[in-house]
């Protein structure tokens, strides 16, 4: 009986947990569309596997120009496409168009290396 007890403290003491997943960093900024701020919106970033980066992808509301990932839930780093979904901001609360109209021409993509740390990174598309 005690062989049992020390066996099975030994397999619980060696045993891996489970993994996470890649590293997640928080990033924040500001995103631009033809130069000005995206008054609403969301910021997409997914990893370019063309270019051997993998991962989850991560998304940001845009607010006043401004977007902020999760903690936990942000971007892995290295090459991304990055997607800008954006709008004028004259939403109604509470329906299907709380954001506003859809700027015409979206949505906007670029690709950006961004930085294995937490930081900032600020996005700027062009229509």
């Amino acid at each position: 009986m005690r062989y049992l007890i020390v066996v099975v403290i030994c397999l619980c003491g060696c045993a891996e947990a489970p993994s996470d997943g890649p590293s997640r960093y928080q990033i924040s900024g500001e995103v631009l569309l033809n130069g000005k701020p995206v008054v609403a919106g969301t910021v997409q970033f997914e990893p370019d596997g063309a270019k051997g980066n993998k991962g989850p992808m991560a998304i940001a509301e845009i607010h006043e120009g401004h977007y902020e990932t999760n903690y936990g839930k942000g971007v892995v780093g290295g090459p991304q496409k990055i997607i800008v979904e954006a709008y004028d901001g004259n939403g109604e609360p509470g329906t299907s168009m709380m954001q506003g109209r859809p700027i015409p021409g979206g949505p906007f993509r670029t690709h950006a290396d961004i930085p294995k740390e937490n930081g900032t990174f600020d996005i700027s598309v062009q229509s």
